[in-house]
């Protein structure tokens, strides 16, 4: 099981639609347990958890919960940290949907600084029948 992000590490501030892109505006969560760990004194986001940021914000999108399959290409360009940068955008540029599987690429920004580029496809989360 997959610890959901919202609201533990972010939340979202904000979401518009614009030239067909979809925009979240998220506030960094310095006070999660994550940020105590990685790093103490230095909170950094940790990769892995941007990329499940993107995948919890594309679930809102299409409205359905969704898990990453294929991570295509991932940019780390800036260091995320939730004491500089506590609000940042993340924008899908594109979004595609091909029988169940949904396509997306996002950038996390701020103003002028660009912090990551992902390109991923998910899955709908199949339901257990037990």
């Amino acid at each position: 099981m997959t610890m959901i992000l919202k609201n533990q590490l972010y939340q979202i501030e904000h979401s518009q639609e614009s030239d067909g892109k979809k925009q979240f505006t998220i506030s960094l969560l310095k006070e999660c347990p994550i940020y105590r760990a990685h790093f103490p004194g230095q909170p950094i986001t940790p990769g892995v958890c941007i990329v499940q940021i993107a995948q919890e914000l594309l679930e809102q999108v299409v409205g359905q919960t969704l898990e990453i399959s294929e991570v295509k290409n991932v940019k780390f360009l800036h260091v995320l940290s939730p004491i500089d940068n506590p609000v940042v955008d993340i924008v899908f540029t594109a979004i595609e949907t091909s029988g169940e599987s949904v396509s997306a690429k996002a950038e996390v920004k701020e103003a002028t600084t660009m912090f990551t580029t992902v390109s991923f496809v998910c899955q709908p989360v199949k339901r257990s029948t037990h």
